[in-house]
């Protein structure tokens, strides 16, 4: 107990070091007012990061969540994924369109709304109350999943994927996370809709190619840094997807079934050992669809 509050004691320490005199605008948002002192906020903060830490390693010693169960509440019929994913490539493609083709206003145009707005803070929101929606309206995973099904009906099958590279683990994602902080909170271009748009098509190529070499499942759990991201909000949540199924379970228990080694991906991250996820079977093909989530 000693050392769990000594080690709280000392992410609080650094906390309250990292804590930042003035509080700096992203995204969208331009530079506002504070409603009350900016050193009011600024403590404030930390108390809470302080009170966080000691309470999580004083009240919560032992594991609670490894043995909860899951009740399975329904299945959905195949047709109603492969909508959600025409959906999410529509909607990808109209917002690239609009980044190309639009207004040239950050607050006029379609792309940066969708950008920041939908895509990073709607999606996460959506994840921790309805479980990984993103995987089920991923464009680039539609997109993949296509193109191996119509591969099979034209050419049979196709040639077995490369297998993920296990000491790669999931450090593409943790890098892909880090480049889009950097966007949002550093480069001062961040808004402008052609940029973004052009960084879309960019990503969704990268996303499809990896897809083509080590085969749709090992590469979206392993490198595809938004679908890492939002799949792990989706664990925090009460319902969970799997294979066209939907489950409910206690709050919180997704994140006690994380393998070793996948929780620090956006902070540090560590190889992933699922060595089922990293190696897909000869029979899988590199673009061929793999069962989901």
């Amino acid at each position: 107990m000693r050392s769990r509050l000594s080690a709280a004691g000392w992410l609080a320490a650094v906390a309250l070091l990292g804590v930042p005199a003035i509080a700096s605008a992203h995204g969208l948002v331009g530079k506002q007012d504070l409603p009350i002192p900016r050193w009011l906020f600024a403590w404030g903060a930390a108390v809470v990061l302080v009170i966080s830490f000691v309470g999580l390693a004083a009240l919560w010693p032992q594991p609670r969540l490894e043995g909860a169960a899951e009740r399975r509440l329904l299945r959905v019929p195949r047709v109603l994924e492969v909508l959600c994913g025409a959906i999410g490539v529509a909607v990808f493609a109209i917002s690239v369109y609009s980044g190309f083709a639009g207004i040239d206003s950050a607050t006029a145009n379609l792309m940066p709304t969708m950008f920041y707005v939908v895509f990073w803070v709607a999606i996460p929101f959506a994840s921790l109350l309805f479980g990984d929606v993103f995987a089920a309206f991923n464009p680039w995973r539609a997109v993949g999943r296509a193109a191996g099904w119509a591969f099979g009906r034209v050419r049979g099958e196709a040639p077995a994927p490369l297998a993920y590279p296990a000491w790669l683990g999931q450090w593409p994602a943790a890098f892909g996370i880090l480049a889009f902080a950097w966007l949002e909170l550093v480069y001062s271009n961040k808004d402008d809709p052609t940029l973004l748009a052009a960084l879309a098509l960019i990503y969704a190529a990268i996303q499809l190619v990896g897809m083509s070499l080590f085969g749709i499942r090992p590469w979206e759990s392993n490198a595809d840094a938004f679908g890492v991201y939002f799949g792990f909000f989706g664990r925090l949540g009460p319902l969970h997807w799997a294979r066209r199924e939907l489950w409910v379970r206690p709050p919180l228990v997704g994140v006690a079934r994380i393998v070793p080694g996948t929780t620090s991906t956006c902070v540090s991250p560590l190889r992933n050992r699922r060595r089922a996820s990293l190696r897909p079977s000869r029979n899988s093909a590199a673009m061929r669809p793999n069962s989901p989530k």
